[in-house]
């Protein structure tokens, strides 16, 4: 099956939209996927995790039955898992250096590291059981609970997809009316997971689903007319909501347009209705009006988008240190416009050049396999 470049470009959007929003203050900020409608890049970012995931792990599943699908998901969850580790601990450090380089604590309070310098071996086993989540680190820690329900979700699927996706459903609504339904971190137990996984997964297994509906060839189900004309409507009436707000933003004699209804019940945490079924609709509108081989996908410039999306765990993991590095220097040299801009398009810059190293890389690797003559490959290893 040939590569969706879509999914890259998107989500390589979505990695530098998470790098921007990252930095505190930046004014690019308000620029980011966030301007489109009632959602921001982390839903972006999971949606197409998950519609990824459907999609690899589908036809692992298809081709290969449901044991070598799990063990496949398995090992992905261990990648994630110790990319995960090896990120908190440097960001720990670079965040110690960042307070001993200023004898500034106010890094360690923005950072939520306060805990780590107090109880440094009870922080780690909690960060190691995914609990103790400072700044910024909260998004993988979502993707690894969520990739670990792939398997079932898609054993499920196979046969029983509607039953599945109405559980699901049901989970995300008892979130909802209840939102004690959580998982508490470390150390104040009364404090929950920011991005609370039994709301998020239903986000995540909506993108799996259609993912292995393409595996099956049964993705064309969703093309109707009256569903994209209202899907067409929402995305519409969320961008000139967002787009009012900003402009309330920088100009405040401009009225704010249902900010009072809207506003309290756009809940990132617990995956509010408006933000569900508004980034839904944009997903609908977009696959309906990009096609897969769309010019633009080819163009020069939609390059460093897609290089990143394709080695996106490297280029978020980058992308999380980088944002604190941004951070302390706009902080520490009184950053405003001008260093701002500086800061942001250099972070971007070294993502992309360390996402084409790894572009390069991975086909010289490719190269030196084909070179091999296939005798030699089957007798030995790398």
């Amino acid at each position: 099956m040939e590569r969706d470049l879509r999914l890259d470009f998107f989500r390589g959007l979505a990695l530098f939209c998470i790098f921007i929003d990252h930095i505190p203050g930046a004014w690019l900020g308000t620029f980011t996927i966030q301007i489109t409608g009632l959602y921001d890049a982390a839903e972006v970012f999971i949606f197409i995790s998950g519609y990824t995931a459907g999609l690899v792990y589908g036809r692992i599943l298809d081709a290969e039955g449901p044991l070598i699908m799990t063990l496949r998901t398995y090992h992905r969850v261990w990648q994630l898992y110790v990319a995960h580790v090896f990120l908190f601990v440097m960001f720990m450090a670079l965040v110690g250096n960042m307070t001993d380089a200023t004898l500034n604590p106010i890094y360690v309070e923005e950072f939520r590291a306060t805990d780590f310098l107090k109880e440094p071996g009870t922080a780690i086993v909690m960060a190691l059981t995914l609990r103790f989540q400072p700044a910024f680190m909260d998004i993988l820690p979502l993707y690894i609970v969520l990739l670990m329900m792939l398997p079932l979700f898609l054993i499920g699927v196979r046969g029983l997809k509607w039953l599945v996706l109405a559980a699901s459903f049901a989970l995300w609504l008892a979130v909802q009316v209840d939102k004690g339904i959580a998982i508490p971190t470390y150390p104040d137990p009364e404090t929950k997971w920011f991005f609370n996984p039994f709301a998020w997964q239903l986000l995540f297994l909506i993108g799996a689903a259609l993912g292995y509906s393409r595996v099956r060839g049964t993705d064309g189900a969703l093309a109707s007319k009256w569903l994209f004309a209202a899907a067409a409507v929402i995305a519409i009436g969320g961008f000139l909501i967002r787009i009012n707000w900003t402009l309330h933003l920088f100009y405040d004699p401009i009225p704010s347009l249902f900010a009072k209804y809207f506003w309290l019940s756009l809940s990132k945490t617990n995956m509010s209705p408006f933000r569900l079924v508004n980034l839904l609709a944009v997903v609908l509108v977009v696959a309906t009006l990009v096609p897969r081989q769309a010019r633009f996908l080819a163009h020069r410039a939609s390059w460093p988008l897609i290089v990143c999306g394709r080695h996106s765990l490297h280029i978020f993991c980058l992308g999380i240190l980088l944002a604190a590095i941004g951070h302390w220097i706009i902080n520490e040299f009184y950053g405003e416009f001008l260093l701002q801009t500086v800061v942001v398009v250099a972070g971007i810059a070294i993502m992309t050049a360390v996402a084409a190293f790894m572009d390069w890389f991975s086909g010289r690797r490719s190269e030196r396999g084909r070179a091999v003559p296939q005798s030699s490959a089957a007798g030995g290893g790398s």
